[in-house]
């Protein structure tokens, strides 16, 4: 069985077409800044990324009629437990509206259909971004007016689970399992028997600082420094906490390669400063395995920043004590949606309905 995957992202959109588990081409389909600042909302970039795909697949000689099926990278949806999810009006009319987030994800399931529709195939989600399996614990935060909220990397970090259980022969709903996507963003999950019962929100100001995020900050310092300034700017703000903290705002760049460079050439501040970051991520971590009772089976390490052997050595120096620990670099987000594809068409797995 053949089957066509899209990722859409910020600046480009992911394609490749599998056979099974095998890609038998990728294409990473770039999109000029210039060009979707013409574009008021992510939803009206629809027919644009549509035709670049397609003159993508038509120029590389994708026979689109020895498709199976199309997968979509789910968009933000309400949230709902992880899974493979039939492409219905309700999730495409909340994907149009943004009614839970404006994010390129949103036109995942919309690409997907348009792609599947005329070739008379299913099209599936696997995973949306703001899957919630979490325990009512999880949710609690010490001030009822603030809960804690699921959204991490579950397309990605799912993928690396079962990854991880077939390091030990098993599946994931057999085992629990801790992940940790290491990218712009870092996100630490636990799997209770393939649940995903508790994560840090990093992008909203939960967990380790990152290259560009600020992770969590102490309340009263933060409120203090906000109150300092005469007109505080909102958006400004909320800028600087996803876009221009973490690493970024200590050294200058979010180039972790780069820095690794510094601190072999002797720069301590910028080995104090990656040592925080990987000391914080392996706290969180042990905070995760926490919420299994530290009954854990494995770690998984991903994300972009698992190429780090500086950052992974730290980290696991810090951790693999826990249980044994593995680095799966990269992501695997289009290898997970081919699988997800896969599992609906064979039975495996049942479709889910949105």
């Amino acid at each position: 069985m053949k089957f066509l995957c899209i990722n859409p992202g910020s600046t480009s959109t992911r394609i490749a077409v599998f056979t099974g588990d095998h890609a038998d081409w990728s294409m990473n389909v770039k999109h000029k800044n210039e060009e979707l600042e013409k574009f008021e909302r992510i939803q009206d970039q629809l027919d644009y990324r549509f035709s670049l795909i397609s003159d993508a697949l038509k120029e590389n000689g994708v026979d689109l009629h020895a498709l199976s099926a199309v997968a979509g990278r789910g968009g933000a949806l309400r949230p709902i437990e992880g899974g493979v999810y039939a492409i219905s009006e309700a999730m495409l009319a909340d994907c149009r509206s943004g009614a839970y987030a404006e994010h390129p994800s949103n036109l995942g399931c919309q690409l997907a259909l348009m792609f599947s529709q005329p070739l008379g195939i299913p099209a599936f989600v696997v995973d949306p971004p703001l899957i919630d399996e979490f325990e009512e614990v999880s949710r609690i935060t010490g001030l009822p007016e603030l809960k804690r909220t699921s959204a991490f990397h579950p397309l990605n970090q799912k993928a690396v689970a079962d990854l991880a259980a077939g390091k030990l022969g098993k599946r994931t709903e057999e085992l629990n399992i801790v992940t940790v996507h290491m990218g712009s963003g870092i996100s630490v999950t636990s799997h209770k028997k393939g649940r995903c019962i508790d994560n840090n929100y990093g992008s909203g100001g939960d967990g380790p600082f990152s290259p560009e995020r600020c992770g969590r900050l102490p309340a009263l310092a933060l409120l203090e420094e906000i109150a300092s300034e005469d007109d505080p700017d909102e958006a400004a703000w909320k800028k600087s906490f996803s876009k221009k903290s973490g690493i970024v705002s200590y050294l200058g760049t979010n180039d972790v390669p780069e820095l690794e460079e510094r601190v072999a050439r002797g720069d301590g501040y910028a080995k104090d400063v990656l040592d925080a970051m990987a000391h914080l991520i392996a706290k969180e971590v042990a905070a995760y395995c926490a919420a299994m009772g530290f009954q854990v089976d494995a770690v998984g390490i991903t994300g972009a920043i698992a190429r780090s052997d500086y950052i992974v050595g730290r980290l696991t120096g810090e951790i693999s004590f826990i249980a044994p620990t593995y680095v799966f670099p990269g992501e695997f987000e289009m290898e997970a949606l081919a699988k997800g594809a896969f599992k609906a068409l064979t039975g495996e797995v049942q479709v889910k309905t949105y």
